[in-house]
Parts: C-alpha cells; sequence; structure tokens
C-alpha cells in the first residue's frame, strides 16, 4: 500500500503540501495525509521538523507525525513527510471566516489548547519560533460547535534547555515571523520559550479583533514598533482577557508570564469552565464562575467579571 497524492494544499519555502490517500483494499478502508515535500537536496528543514515531530509524538496538541520517506517524482528525488490531515485547515481560516465576531468562552477554549500545546514543546526541551494563526491546524468541532486546534510547522524551532536562551548576538536578527515576534529577538537576538508565549498573545488578540497587532508601512517601520512600542490591546473586550493579553505582552521575557501560568489566569479558566458545562442543545452560556461555582442570577455580569478580577488580584 502507498500514498498517493491526490491535490496541493498549499506551498511554502521548503516546497509544497499535498492532501495524500492510502487506500487498504483488503480492509476496504481509507487513510487520509497531509503530504509535505521538497527537493531530496533541499529537503534539510523538513527533515529536522520530522526529527523534532518525533520527538513531540503523543501530545494532544501538536500535529501527529505518521513518518516520513523519499520517492522518485520526475526523475528528482523527493523527500515527504506524513502528518495528520487537518480537515478545517488553518486557524488563520477561521479568524477570517468569524470576521472578529468569535465570543470570548471561544478564544479562551482555543488559548487553552495552544498553551496546553506549548506547555508539552516546552517540557520536552523546545521552542518553537513561529506560533501564528497560520501554522495552527484546525480539526473537527465537538458537539458544542468548538473546533480542536494543534500546533504545526516546526521548522524554526529551537533546542532550549531548561533556564537556557539561543543568543544571536546581533540586533534585528529575529528567527520567526517579524509579526509575531517579541521585542527581545530584535533587540538583542534573544530567543527563549518567553518568544513563544508572546506570540500567542498577539494570535490571540487576532482571533479577538480579527486583525493583527501591528499596524505598519514597511518592515523597518514594524521592527522599530516592536522595539519601542507596545502592542495595542484591544479595549471592546473584558477586564480579565485584557489581562491576560498584559501576562503575555510583557516586556522582559524574564517576567513574562510561563504557559503554566496562563493556563491557571481567570481567562482561561473562565472559558474551560463555561465550554465544559454550556448545555450541548441550546445557544445559552451556562452562567458559572473560573472555579466552577454556581454564580447567583442576581449578580450582574459586569459585576460578576469585576468580581473575578479581583479576586485573581487578591490570590496572586
Amino acid at each position: 500500500m502507498e500514498w498517493k497524492k491526490i491535490s496541493v494544499l498549499g506551498a511554502g519555502s521548503y516546497g509544497k503540501v499535498y492532501y495524500a490517500v492510502k487506500i487498504d483494499s483488503f480492509l476496504l478502508r481509507a487513510s487520509v495525509a497531509a503530504v509535505k515535500c521538497a527537493d531530496l537536496w533541499r529537503s534539510i528543514s523538513l527533515q529536522r521538523e520530522a526529527h523534532i515531530l518525533e520527538t513531540l509524538r503523543g501530545s494532544p496538541n501538536v500535529v501527529q507525525f505518521f513518518g516520513a520517506d523519499v520517492s522518485i517524482e520526475n526523475n528528482i528525488p523527493t523527500y515527504n513527510l506524513f502528518l495528520e490531515y487537518a480537515c478545517g485547515g488553518s486557524l488563520h481560516d477561521l479568524i477570517n471566516s468569524k470576521r472578529g465576531k468569535m465570543s470570548e468562552v471561544e478564544i479562551g477554549f482555543y488559548a487553552y489548547q495552544l498553551l496546553k500545546g506549548i506547555q508539552d514543546v516546552h517540557k520536552r526541551g523546545w521552542v518553537h519560533c513561529d506560533i501564528k494563526p497560520a501554522n495552527v491546524l484546525v480539526f473537527d468541532a465537538n458537539e458544542r460547535g468548538m473546533y480542536k486546534l494543534k500546533l504545526a510547522d516546526f521548522g524554526l524551532s529551537l533546542r532550549i534547555g531548561e533556564g537556557m536562551a539561543y543568543m544571536t548576538g546581533t540586533p534585528l536578527t529575529n528567527r520567526g515571523t517579524l509579526l509575531y515576534a517579541p521585542p527581545e529577538s530584535l533587540t538583542h537576538g534573544f530567543h527563549a520559550k518567553a518568544y513563544d508565549i508572546w506570540s500567542l498573545g498577539c494570535t490571540v488578540a487576532e482571533m479577538m479583533t480579527g486583525n493583527r497587532v501591528w499596524i505598519c508601512r514597511d518592515t523597518k517601520d514594524l521592527q522599530w514598533q516592536i522595539m519601542n512600542e507596545d502592542p495595542v490591546i484591544p479595549s471592546n473586550v473584558s477586564v480579565i482577557a485584557r489581562d491576560f493579553l498584559y501576562k503575555c505582552f510583557i516586556n522582559d521575557p524574564l517576567r513574562r508570564w510561563t504557559s503554566e501560568q496562563l493556563l491557571q489566569h481567570p481567562f482561561i479558566q473562565q472559558a474551560m469552565c463555561i465550554s465544559n458545562l454550556m448545555p450541548k442543545t441550546q445557544g445559552m452560556i451556562a452562567r458559572v464562575n473560573p472555579f466552577c461555582c454556581k454564580i447567583p442570577n442576581a449578580v450582574h455580569e459586569k459585576d460578576f467579571i469585576n468580581l473575578l478580577f479581583e479576586s485573581n488580584l487578591r490570590i496572586q
């Protein structure tokens, strides 16, 4: 049984991504995969990604790796990286389809999944270095209409030991996509776990507004803004949502919150509690607090949010 490439899903600097099918005629079933392909002579990045994904096998919020091989196509040796197929495309596609109208429960639910993926990546000694909506894959929705997300595209990832960082030693030498890069990667070429948290903040803000956090004229203007200005925090979101973003956008990477800390933030806790208790067949959202206690109906929602935020400040 061999994989048969059916159609092109996309392309990148490394090569192309195909939708592929493998048919088992004996068991009368078919398997599907996404295959990233590159000419063998320029497949170093894909081979490195295969190694990284091998170390991340079993992580529920990281795209799964099925294996790799070399084939001959049009007389050219081709390296093939086989990954699980994401039927929902990317988070970038999902954001565009929502047009900035995602609820905070949805955003918190998706941020939780990204944080769990980042936590696994960091625990296994890696920093992704290129988290952005286009590099997050979307899988089937649950019974509440919210999707499963997984981190993908580890071609720029770095192996960094606990408490360590990667330093290029040269300013303006950021490794990942500039729009999602933290200031320290530009000012000092500093890449550590905190890099991924800043990128997560940019991604969450984009889910909230439908727009990227930076508006710039050109690359130099964007670099200057990242190094000298603060990202714009959306004003039309709740207090705890803004506070979550503030924790992601702390300029000092040593003080920026970690994935473990952010998973305990009320913005995440509230979203997970509501999404887990939300009635499956009704559009109405259960009124619960992030500690899974029922809120009296007499409590006004705005007062509840303020109380929630104040209680978070007290327990820090």
